[in-house]
């Protein structure tokens, strides 16, 4: 199967090394470039093309309903095409999303690149695991799933002090077109190191159609239902909680444009050591304790958004960073714990579609509650309970199976 084994003993070869690496540049692709950059713009953009937060929301539906269709795709798929040509996919769609993006004339376009961008980030995101973890030792996979997701925190701070320092270089406060098409181009580049990298054994194809929910190796993990809850439950915060912190601190709390991107900033560092941390600390006290803590920390870190002052904007930014980015891939550490190659790929694309749709009905909900009330505040006190509810869930696995 295209994911080889891993080096037996404690061996981490050059070649694993430098494979992780460049997973973990694509996953940068799949949820930075194509979903929070366009979070963190959202004030701009909305200047130009978007009139109202349901329609804002609308955005994060569609980004969230492309990634339902991708993991969709990638499910039905994961039997029959190597985990490497769904990567490689995934970032030449990402690239073509962007460069849409970067051009839209209108709200229509916009939210066709928007899509797209959530379609193409299911055809990394879902092989990324299984092909970065694929020639490093098993004891290191917690760390490997880290540094997936803390990836993406450097992304998220480059992506926001580069926004700011190109809108100071240009004298606009407003601009975003630009940002897209330095990612586009970005995105190439990594698609070509993506072709001459990763170089790994192809799996026998299997001609089998694959149901699309076949939940036989997902059944096959200890309290899956409660994992699979927790997730999904988690979910209604990655929909909607960094979608609307750009406009809510701009908006309902009166900050400066560059202020915000400061916050993403500090967003993005918390993100970096807490995806670390966690995924370290799972690999010691396991995944669902750590889960727990995570979702705690997401919890604590909502409440303090609807106050509307610092130096709360900053610590809720800090707290939600560091807890927000453990949990996606605490997920697919548990998944890959009892499962392989493209038997994870099959499971956790199961748990994504449900993980999606949530996201999806979230972002849509939350643009929608926040025009009637005038205001985020209840939005981000709902997303503290989602928090709480995804921690318990973990916790009573971890219980069970104590």
């Amino acid at each position: 199967m295209t994911s080889a084994p891993a080096p037996s003993g404690d061996t981490v070869t050059r070649a694993g090394v430098a494979i992780a690496a460049v997973v973990c540049f694509a996953v940068v692709v799949s949820h930075m470039f194509g979903r929070f950059t366009y979070s963190l713009l959202l004030p701009a953009i909305s200047d130009d093309l978007v009139s109202s937060y349901t329609g804002a929301g609308f955005l994060g539906a569609s980004y969230f309903g492309g990634y339902l269709l991708g993991v969709i795709g990638v499910t039905m798929v994961s039997s029959r095409v190597d985990p490497v040509v769904l990567l490689r996919t995934g970032l030449g769609l990402s690239a073509l999303a962007l460069a849409v993006l970067a051009t839209a004339p209108e709200f229509s376009v916009l939210s066709s690149g928007v899509f797209f961008a959530g379609l193409a980030g299911a055809g990394i995101w879902i092989p990324a695991p299984t092909i970065a973890s694929a020639r490093l030792p098993a004891r290191h996979r917690g760390l490997v799933m880290g540094a997936l997701t803390a990836s993406m925190g450097v992304g998220l701070f480059a992506i926001s002090q580069g926004t700011t320092l190109y809108r100071s270089a240009v004298d606009d406060e407003g601009a975003w077109r630009e940002i897209f098409g330095i990612e586009a181009i970005v995105t190439v580049m990594i698609l070509v190191g993506a072709i001459a990298i990763i170089r790994l054994p192809r799996s026998t194809t299997v001609t089998e159609r694959t149901p699309l929910f076949d939940l036989t190796g997902l059944r096959s993990i200890p309290e899956w239902k409660l994992l699979t809850f927790a997730y999904t439950t988690f979910a209604i915060l990655a929909g909607s909680w960094t979608q609307f912190l750009g406009v809510a601190l701009e908006e309902d709390a009166g900050f400066s444009r560059a202020h915000v991107s400061n916050l993403f900033s500090a967003f993005g560092l918390a993100a970096i050591v807490g995806a670390l941390a966690f995924g370290r600390l799972s690999d010691r006290i396991g995944r669902d304790r750590a889960m727990a803590l995570a979702s705690l920390i997401c919890a604590v870190g909502s409440i303090f958004v609807p106050i509307g002052r610092e130096p709360f904007a900053a610590f809720a930014a800090l707290m939600y960073g560091a807890g927000s980015f453990a949990v996606p891939p605490l997920t697919a550490a548990a998944v890959r714990d009892h499962l392989e190659g493209r038997a994870f790929a099959a499971a956790f694309g199961a748990m994504t579609i449900v993980y999606a749709t949530s996201s999806m009905i979230a972002a849509q909900a939350a643009g929608v509650l926040a025009d009637a009330r005038g205001s985020f505040d209840l939005v981000y006190v709902l997303l503290t309970v989602a928090a709480l509810v995804a921690g318990a869930a973990a916790e009573v696995r971890r219980r069970r199976l104590a």
